[in-house]
């Protein structure tokens, strides 16, 4: 013979529907820690359920959280390229000013070249 508090809830319930198909069997306190037991079990049941979704809501955040740190990070690395400058450019040759001009030459060239030549002109500053 098992003892009561040695049988898994599985034997207990399995016990339980046994007696209550018993003729002449009824006992309203058994009946009552039944349907709580069962209402326990839905009860846990749901919190599982929730608990399950709240993880993988949770795995699915920090995966995204990733993904937008390293993507971050890229466009750190992006930002700091642009603003270093380029080895070996000291800047315009003709101004001194730390920019190419968009490709284009200097706008001071020709005021430069003018004075160098003793033909009058603006100053080689850029404004």
């Amino acid at each position: 013979m098992t003892y009561v508090r040695e049988q898994s809830s599985t034997e207990l319930a399995v016990h339980m529907r046994s007696l209550q198909k018993m003729p002449g069997w009824h006992d309203p306190l058994a009946d009552r820690l039944w349907q709580e037991v069962e209402a326990l079990k839905a009860e846990v049941a749901g919190l599982r359920t929730g608990y399950e979704a709240y993880e993988r809501v949770k795995a699915e955040l920090k995966a995204e959280n990733e993904a937008l740190r390293k993507d971050a990070e890229q466009w750190r690395a992006l930002v700091r390229r642009a603003e270093s400058p380029v080895i070996g450019y000291t800047g315009c040759v003709t101004c001194g000013v730390y920019t190419d001009h968009g490709g284009l030459s200097c706008p001071k060239m020709r005021a430069t070249a003018d004075a160098a030549l003793g033909q009058g002109g603006e100053s080689n500053e850029c404004s």
